[in-house]
């Protein structure tokens, strides 16, 4: 065994232990692509044929590894042997003296035609071993190990793996296993067991591996009554006598359950609230908070939101979160609105049973909170405006000069909502001149205060003379409008 094959086996064999003992995390393929280079490289050197062949099953049986981390198969192709490096010494010649007499001539040439009929012979059947010895000698296969392997509680009704899992419900009827098999050879003995702690509660005896097709269903636990039993389980698939894959689950220890049903209007509460909530009138998102355990990856559970007896919002999930934890679910007025005045209930239902319920209670509008319907205050014409809303240069009887080049509308506004239609028309001499069009934003505008609109030339050239007005409207009903006058021009020639 020559030195560079010797090394390779010690670092193939620390590589196949870390894949057995799932230590493959992210380095694992660069150390496998690591191995595989230097295993080429040391074709160049490894002259023995078994060892050759050795070499070339190692790299194809961790080349998997690096095709399923990276989605690209190595090359795994062994480097030639240099030069100088073939097995076997050359004999040596040696030169054989003349004989003296002619006889001695012809019996040496006699013996040596013996001797290379003899040796052809000895040849043609040495090469028929060598033949024969190197098809009998089969080039070593990688060990079998589990390919995949999931776990969930029972088949749908196509004979398939339901939601895969790590941890189930207290009352699972049955829990079901699905795995498939890499590198097994026919006639392996291979066998399945699940452990709770150090006891072994259901096994499988070993059988000889068939060709039946993968992936393979299995059920590992079948429980009586009441399900199966609580507690943490590890699946062990073994093949040749040894184990190949493992899949750790749970049994949760509580049933579903939900409790501290709690109602707020505010994501995150300064402090607790019990008994009966009441909120005023406008309020447009409420949020349930509850917590929970005992729930399980694929549980059904759902959020009711009702008014009075009439459920007006529902949502419904399959449970994808922890088992046991706090959540918290809002429900939105439809479109953007108050809830309105009335009694009201959130209920949260597992598995549909109904789990509990938090009562809560909107307020009436009064003549205090009553809002205040949208409406536009008088429209103030002026030739510049301040930030806060103060009009400059105001003109009495709102007559400006002939060289006014833009003029301003200000106004107040009370009641605005999200996507109210307003809209400003300036007029001259009794035609519509410009027109601005527009949808309320609550956020850039709140619901009152003052704001104002400006007609100019876009060419920055003085507006022409003529008797104006600006007509504000909401949602195409006139608001307010406002007279003024620009003077013509006139020459003093």
């Amino acid at each position: 065994m020559s030195g560079a094959f010797d090394t390779l086996q010690k670092r193939y064999q620390v590589l196949v232990a870390r894949q057995e003992s799932g230590e493959v995390g992210q380095e694992f393929p660069e150390d496998v692509k690591a191995f595989i280079a230097d295993a080429r490289q040391a074709g160049k050197s490894v002259a023995d044929l078994n060892e050759r062949s050795q070499l070339r099953a190692w790299m194809r049986f961790l080349a998997d590894s690096v095709y399923d981390a990276t989605g690209v198969y190595p090359d795994v192709t062994l480097q030639p042997l240099e030069r100088g490096q073939l097995v076997g010494p050359q004999a040596e010649r040696k030169e054989k003296p003349s004989p003296a007499f002619p006889l001695v001539w012809m019996l040496v040439g006699g013996a040596a035609l013996v001797v290379i009929v003899v040796g052809l012979v000895l040849i043609g059947n040495s090469w028929k071993l060598v033949g024969t010895v190197a098809r009998e000698t089969p080039t070593p296969l990688p060990p079998p190990l589990v390919g995949h392997v999931a776990v969930g509680a029972g088949l749908d009704a196509g004979g398939v793996l339901e939601v895969a899992a790590d941890a189930f419900c207290l009352g699972t009827p049955e829990i079901v296993a699905e795995l498939t098999l890499k590198g097994i050879q026919p006639e392996t003995e291979w066998r399945w067991e699940v452990k709770r702690g150090d006891a072994v509660v259901a096994a499988q005896p070993a059988a000889p591996w068939g060709e039946g097709a993968q992936p393979i269903t299995i059920r590992t636990l079948t429980g009586g009554p009441e399900g199966v039993a609580a507690g943490q389980y590890d699946l062990l698939v073994y093949a040749g006598g040894r184990v190949v894959g493992t899949r750790s689950f749970r049994v949760l220890d509580a049933a579903p359950r939900v409790f501290n049903l709690r109602v707020v209007d505010v994501p995150e509460p300064a402090g607790e609230t019990a008994g009966e909530n009441k909120f005023s009138s406008g309020v447009r998102v409420i949020y349930l908070s509850y917590e929970f355990e005992g729930l399980c990856p694929g549980l059904a559970v759902s959020h009711t939101l009702y008014h009075g007896e009439e459920p007006i919002q529902e949502r419904a999930e399959a449970w994808s979160g922890a088992p046991q934890g706090q959540a918290l679910v809002s429900f939105q007025a439809v479109g953007d609105l108050p809830f309105s005045a009335g009694d009201y209930e959130a209920a949260v239902a597992v598995a549909g049973q109904e789990r509990g319920r938090a009562r809560f209670m909107v307020g009436e509008v009064t003549t205090e909170t009553a809002a205040a319907p949208p409406a536009f205050g008088d429209v103030t014409v002026a030739l510049g405006v301040q930030p806060d809303g103060t009009p400059i240069l105001t003109a009495s009887g709102n007559r400006f000069d002939w060289n006014t080049k833009a003029v301003y509308a200000i106004f107040d506004y009370v009641g605005m909502r999200d996507g109210l239609e307003w809209m400003a028309v300036w007029a001259r001499n009794g035609n519509e001149v410009a027109r601005e069009e527009r949808f309320w934003n609550v956020d850039t505008g709140g619901t009152e205060g003052t704001r104002w609109v400006a007609y100019y030339d876009e060419r920055g050239q003085v507006l022409a003379g003529g008797t104006y007005s600006v007509t504000l409207y909401l949602e195409d009903v006139a608001q307010r409008t406002a007279d003024f006058q620009i003077l013509y021009y006139v020459s003093r020639e």
